[in-house]
């Protein structure tokens, strides 16, 4: 069983078992370093929740809303991360959707990565990245804009998605 907090006022919000959270409302949950090892948190709202070194490999977070959620140092790794509600400034979140897009393109990791270890920068210093999958890199995260989730600028201009994920 998994005791939710609140992240401001640490009131438990829920018990749940770990693997069912399917849709639940986890809106500023304390997930402070929780196991969610495969956990099926599809379609639950996570907004503002802390999952500050939460481990969430191989989680189902397909249509899951992170925005605003603390995912710093949270394991992602290989996480069902299609539609979810992004927080644009996650370096892992973003790092994790580039690398699974990449699949073993070492050129696309090796960004991916960089973004990983770059958390002194922000979108100015990628945006400025002379990097030869760069524009491969805003293509992915277009795929993955939402109306009104903040994404950068550079984010909301069409592109050919498909042809950029073959590049």
């Amino acid at each position: 069983m998994l005791e939710i907090k609140h992240r401001h006022t640490g009131a438990v919000i829920a018990t749940l078992d770990a693997e069912t959270l399917t849709g639940a409302d986890l809106q500023g949950a304390d997930l402070q370093g929780a196991d969610l090892l495969g956990a099926n948190l599809r379609g639950a709202d996570l907004l503002g929740a802390n999952l500050l070194g939460a481990n969430l490999r191989d989680a189902n977070l397909l249509g899951a809303n992170l925005l605003g959620a603390n995912l710093l140092d949270a394991n992602l790794r290989d996480a069902d991360l299609r539609n979810v509600g992004v927080n644009w400034t996650s370096h892992d979140l973003i790092a994790e959707m580039l690398r699974q897009a990449a699949g073993e393109d070492a050129e696309k990791r090796s960004l991916a990565g960089l973004v990983l270890i770059s958390r002194d920068w922000c979108w100015t210093q990628f945006l400025a990245l002379e990097h030869p999958q760069r524009e491969w890199a805003l293509g992915v995260l277009r795929e993955c804009v939402k109306e009104g989730d903040d994404a950068p600028e550079i984010l909301h201009g069409e592109c050919s998605n498909e042809s950029q994920r073959e590049q």
